[in-house]
């Protein structure tokens, strides 16, 4: 049964469409991704949910309640911000504190308390934001929106300002505290590891609307188009003309296909392709090789045609620029898009 339901929301600004009859259904305590490049619609989506921003057409319900008309307040979810949002002239407590005040509501110390716990910023409760890291106003920023006991959490790229290695932190971090809350909560980002990280579903957006939706796995084992293929991972994607012509056989019909450098092969042209049955081999030559993080990228050239392949950094250097080489395309790996 659905706890989140987005129903045909469409949102313009001056006649241009942002949101595009863009409907999704979330279960209770799902941790679900808006996923996009810059101005696909993710964060105006998160904002119409949070009522910072009204819809021109559709309903959203939060456990059964239609909320589309309803003030932010009245709308039970709690929203992160990019900026955090602190309030500089309060301390942790007191920030954290600051819309339990507003309501009034009784048990404020234990409850802020226990956030402080969970959000593990024991010792900095007298701190103001200036004195705080960027993760541990992250941190804080998140305890307030929670304190509030939302049955909904918005998260807007709550991590992108930080660095690299407090980034993939915080992510285990907010996600240990997602799932021992069990809150439904859904986070808007256009970084796909980052999606794939920590995501139970992931809804890809393009141009205001959601293209394919689908668990981590799904959507980059088996993307539904070339936006998608191009956009979650390194995906190499040519016409099926060109792909008949690099693997001389016209065996797959349909307009193109994607195919993930790290499941295809490099062997010496003097090796034979292993079992022509399940296999293809094209012939070419080592245009470039590049080092990310942990994977060795070739950049390999054939018929006017450039292909990548990957390989884990720790099974070295096999092949150096300018060299021969055959790549083996396994054919069960090709997807026709």
């Amino acid at each position: 049964m659905s706890y989140v339901t987005i129903d045909q929301v469409t949102k313009s600004y001056d006649n241009q469409v942002v949101l595009e009859n863009i409907s999704l259904t979330l279960k209770k305590g799902e941790f679900a991704t808006l996923l996009g490049q810059s101005g696909c619609g993710k964060s105006t989506l998160l904002r119409s949910i949070a009522g910072l921003e009204g819809v021109n057409v559709g309903s959203i319900l939060i456990d059964g309640k239609d909320i589309t008309n309803l003030s932010p307040r009245q709308r039970e979810v709690g929203m992160v911000f990019q900026s955090y949002a602190l309030f500089p002239n309060m301390n942790v407590f007191d920030n954290i504190a600051y819309g339990l005040k507003m309501k009034k509501v009784k048990n404020i110390k234990s409850r802020v308390n226990k956030m402080i716990e969970l959000v593990d910023l024991i010792g900095k409760e007298e701190s103001y934001p200036h004195q705080l890291s960027g993760g541990q106003q992250q941190r804080v920023a998140l305890a307030r929106a929670l304190v509030m006991e939302p049955k909904v959490l918005l998260l807007d790229e709550p991590l992108s300002a930080l660095d690299a290695k407090i980034r993939k932190s915080l992510q285990k971090e907010l996600k240990r505290i997602q799932k021992e809350l069990d809150i439904t909560t859904i986070f808007v980002t256009h970084d796909q590891e980052e999606a794939m990280t920590m995501s139970d579903r992931i809804f890809v957006m393009n141009k205001g609307k959601v293209v394919q939706s689908g668990s981590p796995s799904e959507i980059y084992t088996t993307p539904a188009n070339t936006f998608v293929a191009k956009f979650i991972g390194n995906y190499n994607v040519c016409s099926m003309d060109v792909f008949h012509k690099l693997v001389r056989s016209s065996e797959l019909k349909g307009d193109e296909v994607a195919i993930r450098p790290e499941v295809l092969q490099l062997v010496s042209p003097g090796e034979d392709c292993p079992d022509l049955q399940e296999n293809w081999g094209i012939k070419g030559v080592i245009k470039d090789v590049t080092m990310t993080g942990n994977v060795l990228r070739y950049e390999v050239e054939a018929d006017d045609s450039y292909l990548h392949v990957d390989y884990l950094h720790h099974r070295g250097l096999m092949f150096e620029q300018g060299s021969r080489v055959q790549i083996i395309v396994p054919k069960k790996e090709c997807i026709v898009l």
